[in-house]
């Protein structure tokens, strides 16, 4: 099958299932526009509706590739107004009728499958799909998908390995042996052993660490050996038989839902506050209180200075940054006044490949700028910009 033709031919409004058969009867954009209906049916083997469908489709102009790839991928390869539900087949639709407009901007297309196709270009009221519900639709379906997708990538642990700027070496390995028994191996451990980086059992040697390789600033004040990629991949490892609870979703759903998640690991992504540590970091250096606030709850890590992964994270701590982290959930208590107390012990802290959140992150730290001078707090919303369940009165 000829990938290519079969993706423009989705450029040109056609269905995924007739972009196939075109494709495998041998039919391209230039053969559709130059042989009649008729030579269609008789010599390919389409239908009437067929040969008439790619006609039409082909006199368009087509839609820009990362275009339909953005809708394709927002909508998660479905339709938008039945979720997936008459069927995985879909064609690029065009809200406005493209007879119309000539419109082939993101804003103007959705997809849908065959069956609300069809009720789109229905004449009347009774069973027509409008416009405006198109719109809504793909608006909420893609809102959706998005949310899932950030949670399947936090669950999976999918950071890059230069974007980690905090790893709490001893809980990973205390949690690794408490699951496994021992410490897994990862692509990198050969390297790391031979480096004398970690022990024979896998453990890491901090002893040799700060004595023959780090520079004195703090404990990884040298080049490194890929230690994040190592304990990304033990995080993805305890991924597999550990399930990462979205403490920011927890949080959305009521005092009853967030206190019974104490003692479960989680993950939150979102934008967060703190105060840096003065330079050098050393033995006696105060761990770093990093928080989130929104409302009625306050979510609170606690951050031993050494284990931060370079000078960058390091002035990254210091402000607003939008993180995912992740932890365990120690204590949830009502404080007096009614506001929650989240207090957790961060694992491992990233900058997110997937949120839900657009804003730069300049725009956390000139934000947290104007706050502090402002006096304000460091109020929030969390990575699903979500204030809490208006229906669970127990806030």
């Amino acid at each position: 099958m000829n990938q290519r033709t079969l993706a423009t031919l989705l450029r040109y409004g056609v269905s995924n299932l007739l972009a196939e058969k075109a494709n495998e009867v041998g039919l391209t954009i230039s053969k559709v526009r130059t042989l009649s209906q008729r030579d269609m049916v008789s010599k390919y083997g389409l239908t009437t509706g067929e040969a008439k469908a790619l006609t039409a489709a082909v006199r368009r102009a087509a839609i820009d590739s990362g275009v339909v790839q953005l809708l394709l991928e927002r909508s998660n390869f479905v339709c938008c107004v039945c979720k997936g539900m008459k069927g995985h087949a879909y064609i690029i639709h065009h809200i406005v009728e493209y007879e119309k407009t000539q419109d082939n901007s993101y804003d103007n297309l959705a997809v849908l499958c065959p069956n609300d196709h069809d009720l789109a270009h229905q004449r009347g009221l009774s069973l027509r799909l409008t416009v405006n519900q198109i719109r809504n639709a793909k608006t909420s379906w893609e809102q959706k998908v998005l949310v899932a997708n950030v949670r399947r990538a936090a669950q999976m642990i999918e950071v890059n390995d230069d974007a980690i700027d905090y790893v709490n070496v001893n809980r990973i390995e205390e949690l690794c042996v408490r699951l496994f028994k021992e410490i897994p191996t990862t692509g990198l451990t050969d390297r790391l052993k031979r480096a004398r980086i970690l022990k024979k059992d896998g453990s890491f040697d901090q002893r040799f660490v700060q004595t023959k390789l780090s520079g004195g600033r703090y404990l990884f004040d040298y080049i490194t050996h890929q230690e994040t990629e190592h304990y990304k991949q033990l995080m993805q490892e305890i991924a597999t038989v550990t399930e990462f609870i979205d403490l920011d979703a927890a949080a959305s759903a009521g005092r009853t839902k967030l206190k019974a998640t104490e003692g479960q690991y989680a993950f939150f992504i979102g934008g967060v506050c703190a105060k840096g540590p003065d330079l050098p970091i050393v033995a006696a250096t105060p761990p770093i209180m990093m928080h989130y606030s929104r409302k009625n709850i306050r979510i609170e890590w606690i951050l031993d200075p050494m284990f931060l992964m370079s000078t960058s994270a390091i002035a990254r701590i210091g402000g607003k940054n939008r993180y995912v982290i992740y932890c365990l959930i120690r204590t949830v208590d009502k404080q007096e006044g009614g506001d929650i107390l989240v207090k957790a012990s961060p694992l491992l802290i990233a900058q997110p490949t997937t949120y839900i959140d657009k804003t730069p992150l300049i725009a956390y730290q000139k934000r947290h700028e104007r706050d502090i001078a402002e006096g304000f707090d460091d109020e929030d919303e969390g990575v699903f910009g979500n204030d809490f369940n208006e229906e669970e009165s127990e806030w």
